[in-house]
Parts: structure tokens; sequence; C-alpha cells
């Protein structure tokens, strides 16, 4: 028993490692050290960190939530619910939406125990997630059909509790709050 997530997948026969590689039905994905994952988080130069931000928020809002979408065959609002069960499952730690609303087009999410900025705590002067909020901003890109990008305010690499991210259009951000500036770009 793995967890109740992929145990699901285990039991249907929709997870497979096959060829050296993990499959969950036949979206390719791997297991990694968290030590990886820290070491991209871990880049403090601004213009870097939003590349990265914004490489993964593409990958994941033309490949990562269509193949889901696809694959499960799910509407929208249970795409959010599986993204959400999949990354609570797989060690990215405990995600919660504590506020989305798709006609605004705007979510708050909160991730406690968050591996990568647990690791990077007293190690980093920037909010660590990068990965998650590309992550975030390319999925509810694709739900809510509108470029989205994600803020992280709260940060526990940075001795918060946890990690809080703001999610809505860009064109609603505060691009005179130094945090919204080093995040993303105007």
């Amino acid at each position: 028993m793995i967890n109740t997530f992929y145990d699901k997948f285990i039991f249907t026969g929709t997870l497979h490692y096959r060829h050296n590689n993990f499959y969950l039905l036949n979206i390719p994905f791997v297991m990694a050290p968290t030590e990886i994952l820290r070491g991209i988080s871990s880049i403090t130069d601004i213009e870097t960190s939003k590349r990265i931000y914004e490489a993964i928020k593409q990958s994941t809002q033309e490949q990562l939530v269509q193949q889901f979408s696809f694959n499960f065959g799910l509407e929208k609002k249970k795409e959010l619910e599986l993204i959400k069960e999949y990354f609570d499952a797989s060690g990215w730690g405990a995600v919660q939406i504590i506020d989305a609303d798709e006609q605004a087009k705007r979510a708050i999410i909160v991730v406690e125990n968050s591996p990568i900025a647990q690791e990077l705590k007293g190690k980093t002067v920037t909010h660590a997630d990068v990965i998650l909020r590309g992550i975030f901003a390319g999925a509810f890109s694709k739900i809510f059909e509108e470029k989205i990008d994600c803020v992280e305010v709260e940060c526990a690499a940075l001795n918060s509790e946890r990690c809080k991210f703001i999610i809505k259009p860009k064109t609603e951000f505060d691009f005179t709050n130094k945090l919204v500036q080093e995040q993303i770009n105007p």
C-alpha cells in the first residue's frame, strides 16, 4: 500500500512501471529526491527564477492539465480536485485550496509541510516555491481559461508557518509591490 490515491491506480492497473519509467494513466512521471528540486528552488537570481517559473507554468498549462483532463475525462471543477489530490499524494505537502472563485478567476492556496520549503528553511532569502508557483499558475490558467499568475506571499522557508499562494490574472497584481516584482514579469 502506497497511499489511497495511488492504491486506486494500482488496483485498477492504471499505474505502470515499464521500460524503466512510471506511468499514471499513460502520463509519465518520476520519483525524485527533494534535494534535486531544492537545488532548482534555491536559485536566488530573480530573472533565472522567473524563467523557471514561466517554463513550468507553460508546460503545466499546455501539457499536464490537458493530459489529466483527457485521461480522466473530467470537468473543470473536478480537474482542480484531482490535481490537488495528485500533489498531496505525491509528497508535495498538504495542498489546501482555501478559496477558488472561477468567475473572478482567483484562488488562494495554502501548502502545509512543503518538503522544498522545509529543506530551504534558514538557507534562502527568497520565497522558495518557484516550482509550485509555476504549476499552480499553469493549472489555473487552463482551468480558468485566462492568463493567470501566482505569487507566493508566505513561505515556510522564510519562517512562515506554511506557504501561501495568491492566484489571479496578471493584470490584477500590484507591480509596485516588491514581492510581485520579484516573482512575475509585468
